[in-house]
């Protein structure tokens, strides 16, 4: 059997748009929260489909460090997506990683918007990705 991703747009006649979010609202609500915060849901879902983030996480008194993270795979809450992280103008290399969808779904919807109106991921990717535990304390 193929991925919920194939079976929700494969090789079938085109599917509305409508229809697709509504099928992927259902597949990842169980796994983010339920439908309590629906509206950040969808609104993590196209940027999930968009395939880029891009933000600038805040520093204290200077200008912060703007970063893209685009990530290919994981249609599906389960599924791995596996991510890259770019700090554009620095020297730097792309830092890469994998994790299951719906925890990326989930920062997406604990974003916030600063006061600059650029978007950065919440403290727990950042935690996660520098410290490498979960929201649980345990280790990854």
């Amino acid at each position: 059997m193929g991925s919920a991703w194939a079976i929700l747009v494969g090789n079938r006649s085109p599917v509305s748009a409508s229809v697709t979010d509504v099928a992927l609202l259902a597949l990842f609500a169980p796994y983010c929260g339920g439908l309590t915060r629906e509206q950040d849901l969808r609104s993590a879902l196209q940027t999930l489909l968009a395939g880029e983030f891009q933000g600038v996480r805040p520093r204290e008194g200077m200008d912060g460090h703007a970063f893209q993270l685009s990530w290919e795979g994981g249609p599906a809450p389960l599924e791995i997506a596996t991510c890259q992280l770019v700090l554009p103008g620095t020297i730097v290399q792309p830092y890469r990683f994998e994790l299951v969808t719906h925890q990326l779904v989930v920062w997406f919807m604990d974003c916030s918007i600063g006061e600059a109106g650029n978007r950065d991921l919440p403290d727990a990717f950042w935690t996660w990705l520098l410290i490498g535990t979960d929201l649980e304390g345990g280790d990854t």
